[in-house]
């Protein structure tokens, strides 16, 4: 059976520390902390579960500080996990099972999906002054899900998560290297095949709104010195990312404009850009945004939903409506979809379609948490 190495860095994690190590039990063989400069109990929860804890000088650079884990890892394979992450024990057996695959050529690295867990939807929408709500546009490309009928008990009590693909499971060579002093990577460097999956990292972090505003201001510092230094499309959307977590909507916009002048085809910096002019009601400029990332990902729900949004202000509530059935097609289950499709009915005359939607917008809201 391969063998697996958690590797992990941490800094006052006494909080998720110990419900992160119960969670893979059984499933690693080795678990390394690579700990930041800790002054609460990080390293006494973590010595309870392993002897490899070693302290290394924080250079704000995550990168520095997981290549550093890498270095003591021994397994075939290495899982890394942050502080307020877990694996569901029910996945345990999957994940063995990936790795007892045989395919030419070999799979040197897994995608999981890192779900990023909210207490309040509130925390990622913004309202424009009409009332009319926008999809959030920081990280979240790939569209909120509500915990409806979910088989993990992670997603209780939550108002619903956002999924991020991520690499954390890849074989252990000494080409695996991550990259970036924030929003750190090793997909590059694992070569051969990288295997998508739906094996889910439940992230909790973001239930804390007090303490993840301060990783989040952490974040900004790293990411504005990443930008500096690679000034590439890549680093000055991650920025926009993290102005935009703390509300510099201008800041914010300008690193979008950047990042497209570097790659017009990534969609995600459209988007952005795009929802950045509807919150200051650029409206045709939004519109050509919104419609240029649509171009680039038709299957992005946020997109349809946020050029509805677009189209009400502009008064074309047909083509507002458009938008919002091809919402729902791809996520069913948006209860600020409805509400918006209501007002377009009301709008257009529509009294019998609009009860029903805004029916339809309760139902959905009351079911959640």
């Amino acid at each position: 059976m391969p063998t697996i190495s958690l590797c992990m860095i941490v800094k006052n994690e006494e909080e998720f520390l110990e419900r992160c190590l119960q969670s893979v039990q059984g499933l690693v063989h080795e678990i390394i902390i690579i700990d930041t400069g800790s002054t609460d109990l990080t390293k006494e929860i973590a010595r309870r579960f392993t002897d490899k804890v070693y302290d290394f000088a924080w250079v704000d650079d995550f990168s520095a500080a997981r290549n550093e884990s890498l270095k003591h890892a021994t397994g075939d394979w290495i899982l890394v996990l942050d502080a307020d992450e877990t694996i569901a024990t029910k996945d345990h057996s999957t994940i063995r099972e990936l790795l007892l695959q045989q395919s030419q050529p070999p799979v040197n690295g897994y995608v999981l999906i890192q779900r990023n867990y909210i207490k309040d939807v509130r925390d990622v929408q913004y309202v424009t002054a009409s009332g009319m709500k926008v999809t959030g546009t920081t990280e979240h490309e790939s569209g909120f899900i509500a915990p409806h009928d979910d088989v993990y008990a992670e997603s209780k009590g939550t108002a619903g998560w956002f999924p991020t693909p991520i690499v954390r499971l890849f074989r252990n060579t000494r080409k695996a290297r991550f990259r970036g002093l924030v929003h750190e990577d090793v997909s590059h460097s694992l070569g051969g095949k990288i295997v998508s999956t739906t094996i889910p990292i439940h992230h909790v972090g973001k239930l804390n709104p007090q303490s993840w505003k301060k990783k989040w201001e952490l974040y900004e510092q790293l990411a504005e010195k990443k930008a500096a230094q690679e000034q590439d499309y890549y680093s000055y959307y991650e920025l926009g990312r993290q102005y935009l977590e703390n509300r510099k909507i201008d800041l914010a916009k300008q690193m979008f404009e950047k990042s497209i002048a570097f790659n017009n085809s990534f969609w995600v910096s459209w988007f952005n850009l795009g929802s950045i002019h509807l919150l200051q009601n650029n409206l045709l400029a939004a519109r050509d945004c919104l419609l240029k990332a649509k171009e680039l990902d038709p299957n992005a729900v946020a997109i349809y939903s946020n050029l509805g949004v677009v189209y009400i202000k502009l008064k074309q509530f047909s083509a507002a409506l458009e938008m919002f059935t091809a919402s729902l097609n791809l996520n069913s289950r948006q209860p600020n979809v409805f509400r918006n499709m209501a007002r377009c009915y009301e709008e257009m005359g529509d009294a019998a379609r609009a009860r029903l939607a805004w029916e339809k917008a309760k139902e959905l809201e009351s079911a959640l948490p």
